[in-house]
């Protein structure tokens, strides 16, 4: 292919001038730089076929012109002036030594000159001088040299885009002459285009068309890697297949550890690493032992304990007395006697009766015996405990609040005649109390009436030991709550369904929510012992049946049973209040559950 070589004069006639001699002379000789072979547009590594075309014009008083010497510079700075020798741009072409030489000049020719860069001008010289007749125009020229050149490296002066050469010979050093005796002394300029330099992107190969010298931009595979830029461990950077670095080419995806007892939440950005922390103490686990006295509940170090919670033993002992009692009875018998005399010397009186009474009382005395029976009778007792169970009282006011309005307050009562522990179980009638949370100024009010899931927790407090194994959380620890009073837990969430009114909404909208209540102590607020009283309520704003599949899913993706910790593998919320609650506050007891669940 040949390169098209950009001419910085139009001609190639070189006169010298001799002493005056008789009539007029002239000594006119011609060449050409052309480019015969390599790209149009050149590489650093490219190999171009320079060849020089030699010929003569007219001579005056003479009929040939001798060369003894052609001279060629590799490659000139065009910040100067552009001759025979030129100044030189550097190490930027090389020559491809004498081996590449060829001619049609019917001699041979030679330099001497290694391959390489140094010295910048090539002299070359034939094996006899040539003799070229006046006349010879170089189109087609009286014959030519040809011999390669690499390009090594860009330009380096004001046009970067090309390399400019030279080629020519000189009267002072005696290059060529005439046979009228006059000197020759000429030069000629061209250039090699050069590729521009491609703009550079790491998901974009962008090439030189070395046909046309324009930039040609292909997307780079798919998956090729880029810089990772977002500081999200847990996502590759990769390039997409179009042309864009994507930081979340490749995101690791945390498989669950199918531990019920531990959490599952995303790839932690900070390490990459998949991490399953332990679901707090007495969250419920599945209970496997069979036994009906014992209640299955996490440990706070991922294990379901079987034993969490164990039936309690009362020992009674009986007293029973048997007394055997004889009665003392006493019988009195009494003797009457009857005499009667009748007088015989007084027959005028009547018979006259005598009567003797004798009594006898008769005793029968009875001994009384009292026997007592000691038996010491031992009684099992079963009690059953629901997991953590509790409920919450009070309210305040929370000032962080996200879409932001002015505050927001909240209040009410929640597990209380009725609440059962439930992981989750849609509007079920095992938890009952209601619950409002208002949100100030004009941002809307919920109402709840309706619970899905009621879960407890013994949490502990930052610098504060764990909470001891037991039915109490944090037994006489009045920082971390919830003392006082006594409650079997400082934790307590609930979620469900109500309906929520937009200040300036025609109806009321559907919306599922969550609540996350913490007690730590007496009193609350921004009053008593850091850490404060924590309060957070969830809202979703539902489309459609609150009942149909896509919102139980999400029902039950932010129940308590779910996680009992705030992190949820759930749609961020339409609405989020709450945190560390610095007004008023909130209260967890133990549960009542004076009712069976219905």
């Amino acid at each position: 292919m040949r390169l098209v070589a950009r001419l910085l004069s139009a001609t190639a006639i070189l006169a010298g001038l001799a002493p005056a001699v008789a009539g007029a002379a002239t000594c006119n000789g011609l060449i050409t730089i052309d480019y015969v072979g390599g790209p149009a547009f050149a590489l650093p590594g490219d190999t171009v076929r320079v060849r020089l075309t030699l010929g003569t014009g007219s001579i005056q008083d003479g009929t040939l012109l001798t060369l003894d010497r052609l001279r060629f510079d590799l490659d000139c700075n065009s910040d100067s002036a552009l001759g025979i020798p030129c100044v030189d741009d550097g190490a930027t072409v090389e020559y491809e030594g004498d081996t590449t030489i060829t001619t049609t000049c019917r001699i041979t020719w030679s330099s001497g000159h290694a391959v390489g860069t140094s010295p910048n001008e090539i002299v070359f010289t034939p094996s006899s001088p040539l003799e070229i007749p006046a006349d010879t125009p170089v189109d087609p020229g009286f014959c030519n040299l040809e011999f390669d050149i690499k390009v090594l490296g860009m330009s380096t002066d004001g046009t970067p885009d090309q390399i400019e050469e030279t080629t020519g010979y000189l009267a002072t050093a005696d290059d060529a002459s005439c046979d009228n005796g006059l000197t020759s002394s000429g030069q000629q300029a061209a250039s090699i285009p050069l590729c521009p330099t491609c703009p550079i992107a790491e998901c974009v190969d962008s090439t030189c068309n070395q046909d046309t010298g324009a930039c040609t931009s292909t997307p780079k595979p798919d998956s090729t890697p880029c810089a990772d830029t977002d500081g999200n461990a847990c996502t590759t950077a990769g390039c997409d297949g179009h042309g864009v670095c994507n930081q979340n080419h490749q995101v690791e995806t945390c498989t669950p550890d199918t531990n019920e007892c531990t959490d599952d939440p995303p790839c932690n950005p900070h390490t990459g690493m998949c991490d399953h922390p332990p679901k707090p103490s007495s969250t419920p686990c599945t209970d496997t032992d069979g036994s009906s006295c014992t209640t299955a509940g996490c440990d706070g170090q991922g294990v379901c304990n079987q034993a969490h919670l164990m039936c309690s033993t009362t020992t009674t002992t009986v007293t029973t007395s048997t007394t055997v009692t004889t009665t003392t009875s006493s019988t009195s018998t009494t003797e009457t006697t009857s005499t009667t005399v009748t007088p015989t010397t007084m027959p005028e009186m009547p018979p006259t009766t005598t009567t003797t009474t004798t009594s006898t009382t008769v005793t029968t005395v009875t001994t009384t015996t009292t026997v007592t029976t000691v038996t010491s009778t031992t009684t099992s007792t079963t009690t059953t405990t629901a997991p953590g169970g509790c409920r919450v009282t009070g309210g305040g006011r929370i000032d962080t609040t996200s879409p932001p309005v002015d505050y927001a307050t909240h209040g009410g009562q929640v597990g209380a005649p009725v609440g059962f522990v439930t992981a989750f179980s849609p509007a079920t009638p095992c938890i009952q109390g209601s619950w409002e949370h208002v949100r100030h100024d004009k941002g809307g009010t919920l109402h709840a009436k309706s619970f899905d899931s009621l879960v407890c927790g013994c949490l502990p407090c930052a610098g504060r030991p764990d909470p001891p194994a037991g039915s109490l959380c944090n037994p006489g620890d009045r920082i971390c709550g919830p003392e006082p009073p006594r409650a079997p837990a400082n934790k307590i969430c609930f979620t469900g369904v109500a309906p929520f009114t937009p200040t300036n909404g025609k109806k009321d909208l559907n919306a599922a929510f969550r609540v996350d209540v913490e007690d730590h102590g007496e009193p609350g607020g921004d009053s008593g012992p850091a850490p404060p009283d924590r309060y957070r309520m969830r809202i979703w704003i539902q489309s459609g049946d609150p009942d149909g599949a896509d919102n139980l899913a999400l029902r039950q993706s932010i129940s308590c049973g779910a996680s009992l910790s705030e992190q949820l593998a759930a749609a961020a919320p339409d609405i989020d209040d709450g945190g560390d609650t610095p007004h008023g506050n909130l209260q967890i007891h133990p549960e009542i559950n004076h009712q069976t669940c219905p």
